[in-house]
């Protein structure tokens, strides 16, 4: 009944002090903590907020651009041989498709006074010359015979359309055609050539080359060099190699023999129901997916300078033909060229 003894009490305390100096250590631990994260939070805010600065800067800089851009192409007159592509883009092209319209523009009368305005016009007699009205023309209809393509699903799962931009520049039908030569040529293909360029996309995945392919920003640039590239083969597909913007790029493609040499068309080998056939086009890599341009590239008569034809070769009333055209996908997921 007397307690614990003097030793005991003596234990005690020893105990209690270390575990109240337990207690100021991890005190201390958890503010140093707490700093660090206090820190490391402002340094977040203070980074959020030059990033929102710099966000700023680039949105102000893109909208001048953009309005650069707009004033730049209004001054400008496009006929169907040089088409700008930027110009397309760009809102201008919606509103005026030829700086001449500039002239046609008058201003408003100053005064909206109709006493004002009846006192200024002149008292004359007009006497009309015309005494007789017009006889409407006749003229004797043509009847056009609508004529539905069937295109291959195969290809129209590998295809792809060009980019849509608005347009209201005056466009004229380009005449151009691809030779019978090149025609013939694709028909001819052995199987062991056809295999060359086959699961064009497959093979760059494998191998880790699919950024090689063009993009559709610089296709022009593509179609430009085209005669300048390097024949070489990437990943086992046969193709060229073109330098653009400092950058090598691949397009899949055959070289065909022709009376007028020989000649490279860039397309594909597409697996269909009668066996695989070559499709001559571009392989482009797109956000989607890489895809392919069915098409050629042909010399505009005018100018004289290589230009792409989008098309296919198919199965008209007068055999088979080139179609100029494009495969766009519908709602159905069926296509229609």
């Amino acid at each position: 009944g007397e307690g614990p003894n003097a030793e005991v009490l003596k234990q005690r305390e020893i105990e209690e002090r270390e575990e109240r100096k337990k207690k100021r250590k991890r005190a201390a631990g958890l503010s140093s903590m707490k700093k660090i994260f206090e820190n490391k939070e402002k340094l977040e805010e203070v980074e959020e907020l030059e990033e929102e600065k710099k966000r700023l800067v680039r949105m102000a800089k893109k909208a001048k651009l953009e309005e650069t851009k707009h004033k730049k192409q209004d001054v400008k007159s496009f006929n169907y041989n040089s088409f700008d592509v930027q110009h397309m883009r760009s809102k201008s092209s919606i509103v005026m498709c030829s700086g001449d319209w500039r002239d046609q523009t008058h201003s408003l009368i100053e005064s909206w006074d109709w006493e004002t305005f009846e006192k200024e016009i002149p008292n004359e007699n007009v006497v009309p010359k015309v005494t007789t009205l017009p006889t409407p023309v006749k003229i004797t209809p043509h009847h056009c015979d609508a004529e539905i393509y069937e295109i291959d699903r195969n290809i129209s799962e590998v295809s792809i359309p060009l980019e849509s931009v608005p347009c209201v520049n005056p466009l004229k039908p380009i005449k151009t055609r691809p030779s019978e030569a090149v025609l013939s040529a694709v028909k001819e293909i052995t199987k062991e050539r056809l295999s060359e360029t086959s699961d064009v996309t497959e093979k760059l995945l494998q191998s880790d080359k699919i950024d090689m392919l063009p993009t559709m920003d610089i296709l022009p640039e593509i179609v430009k060099n085209i005669k300048k590239g390097k024949r070489e083969k990437l990943a086992k597909i046969s193709g060229l190699t073109l330098d653009i913007n400092k950058a090598k790029t691949f397009i899949p493609g055959q070289v065909l023999n022709t009376p007028q040499g020989p000649v490279f068309v860039p397309g594909q080998t597409v697996e269909t129901p009668e066996g695989p056939i070559f499709v001559p086009g571009l392989s482009v890599n797109t956000p989607a997916g890489p895809g392919l341009i069915p098409g050629h590239i042909v010399t505009n008569e005018n100018t004289n300078e290589p230009f792409f034809l989008a098309g296919q070769v198919l199965p008209t009333a007068n055999g088979e033909e080139f179609v100029c055209g494009q495969t766009l996908k519908n709602k159905d997921e069926s296509h229609r060229l």
